[in-house]
Parts: structure tokens; sequence; C-alpha cells
């Protein structure tokens, strides 16, 4: 038989204790990404690199999947 006990195995469930903060991080990531985005477009534009445009273009889909992410948490009731 097994000798292990059940409670070494369980966590506790608690959602949405720190939410402000959480919101407040993932605000700050948002507007990381889209800065990063915005300069690498500028630049790549500038110094006709196609891999900095391309990967400032796929930057704006991680912001806007964040965007998304933030708007949903902040209207969760």
């Amino acid at each position: 038989m097994h000798n292990e006990q059940i409670e070494l195995w369980q966590h506790h469930h608690t959602f949405n204790v720190e939410k402000k903060a959480i919101e407040k991080r993932t605000l700050i990531v948002v507007i990381l990404t889209f800065v990063t985005m915005i300069a690498e477009i500028i630049f790549g534009w500038i110094t006709n690199s196609m891999a900095l445009l391309a990967d400032g273009w796929h930057m704006g889909t991680h912001a806007f999947a964040l965007g998304v992410s933030l708007f949903r948490h902040s209207y969760e009731g």
C-alpha cells in the first residue's frame, strides 16, 4: 500500500488576489513590446533591413495579443 499523505500534494486555488499588480505588470510589458516594435520598424526602414522590419511587424502581433489579454483582465468581474 501507499504510505504518502495527500496533503503533501494539495495546493490552494486562490485567484485574483493581486489583480491590480498583475495588470500593472502586463501594462508595462505591453508598452515595452510596443516601443520595441516601433523602434524596430523605424530602424529597419532607415537601414533597409528586412529582418528588423519583419520582426517589428511580428512584435506588433505580440503587442496586440498582450493588449487583448490586458483588456480582458481589466474588465473581468
